[in-house]
């Protein structure tokens, strides 16, 4: 299938999240995966991913997981260094502002003329299949699929919530 690969700038609050989004170029409505990077952000290995899912007929949107933190467009090298950033990356982020990252990627993907009515799906590797597991508590997500979440079994993926905040999905 011919897919369209572009990036869009998804409102979180008065920000902008960097985002990946490829999609087939037929017309037509496919389902949306919203696809959580590790700790890299959008290497080339991603978006590669992105592009083999929308060749398969989705509509995939990745956005970059570190927005507050870096400059729109970077990308982490797969070395000591990238690893020690992405690493301190994560835990300068705090669970409640990836959750409104999630909340806003799957808003702008339900918004999108080209994603199916109620064919929301997310997926992620390492911290991305962290990400994408938090996603699913969000009933529009129909479906996900994880590989090597990292925190799930320890809880440990960013600044904690403060207990007033409460559970957010």
């Amino acid at each position: 299938m011919v897919i369209t690969q572009d990036y869009a700038d998804v409102p979180v609050g008065d920000r902008a999240m960097r985002t990946f989004v490829a999609a087939p170029r037929a017309p037509g409505r496919y389902p949306g995966v919203v696809f959580y990077s590790d700790i890299f952000q959008l290497t080339g290995s991603t978006l590669r991913w992105c592009m083999r899912l929308a060749g398969y007929g989705f509509v995939v949107a990745a956005p970059e997981i570190y927005h507050r933190i870096e400059p729109a467009g970077t990308v982490l090298e797969f070395d000591d260094e990238g690893k020690r950033r992405g690493q301190a990356d994560a835990e300068a982020t705090s669970v409640a502002d990836f959750d409104d990252d999630i909340r806003a990627a799957l808003d702008w993907l339900e918004a999108d003329d080209r994603v199916a009515a109620g064919g929301l799906c997310a997926t992620g590797h390492c911290t991305g299949g962290h990400l994408g597991f938090r996603a699913a508590f969000d009933e529009r997500v129909r479906a996900t699929a994880l590989w090597y979440p990292t925190g799930l079994h320890d809880g440990k993926l960013a600044r904690p919530m403060p207990p007033e905040a409460g559970r957010r999905w």
